[in-house]
């Protein structure tokens, strides 16, 4: 994660022209001039999904001890599963909350396919933990140009004032170790969408 932040601060062109006033009232109403603050900034954004993780016995007379062992199974087929909008593809219809987040953080700057660049359990807790970061796009010409600004206006209303979406989803996990046949899993995501900037001074 460090290393994408150098990376991205590498790009970030010399900008001690600028005047200093312009850029303080660009940072004061970033909505409003989405392109003009990070001509010389990058906009990052931070992707967060806390997954919790709930296990139906797979038959009734499951003993305890057994049962600690399925949950960490389901806990790795889970981390297995490291598309970062792998958990929304259920829900894709028009007009829903979850399609309208998933085409702002597509247009913003990540992709369909991307993965989470961090993903990790918690040790001893039936949660994980993932984390990604993209840089937002501002480089789109053309036609699709306004809507790209439009995109990063959005955004970077994210900034310092972080978003949380909180949804349940019950799936069937197939080759979990020690099942036989379909593990019933409930899980509860929580994602946390904010925007970093980069470049301050």
């Amino acid at each position: 994660m460090l290393e994408f932040f150098r990376n991205v601060a590498q790009t970030i062109p010399d900008s001690t022209g600028l005047e200093d006033d312009a850029s303080g009232s660009n940072l004061d109403n970033p909505a409003g001039s989405a392109r003009d603050m990070l001509r010389d900034r990058a906009g990052i954004i931070v992707l967060r999904e806390d997954l919790d993780f709930y296990a139906i016995p797979p038959r009734a007379d499951i003993e305890q001890s057994e049962m600690m062992e399925v949950k960490r199974a389901a806990g790795k087929a889970l981390l297995a599963q490291d598309g970062i909008f792998s958990g929304l593809r259920r829900s894709e219809e028009t007009g829903t909350t979850e399609q309208h987040l998933i085409e702002m953080l597509t247009a913003g700057g990540f992709n369909h396919t991307d993965g989470w660049g961090h993903r990790a359990g918690e040790p001893n807790k039936a949660v994980i933990c993932s984390l990604a970061l993209a840089r937002l796009r501002t480089d789109v010409r053309g036609g699709e140009g306004g809507a790209a600004v439009g995109m990063a206006q959005k955004l970077l209303l994210f900034w310092r004032k972080p978003a949380r979406r909180c949804w349940w989803e019950g799936v069937e996990l197939e080759g979990v170790e020690g099942v036989e046949g379909k593990l019933k899993v409930w899980i509860r995501r929580v994602w946390t969408l904010e925007m970093s900037v980069i470049g301050l001074r």
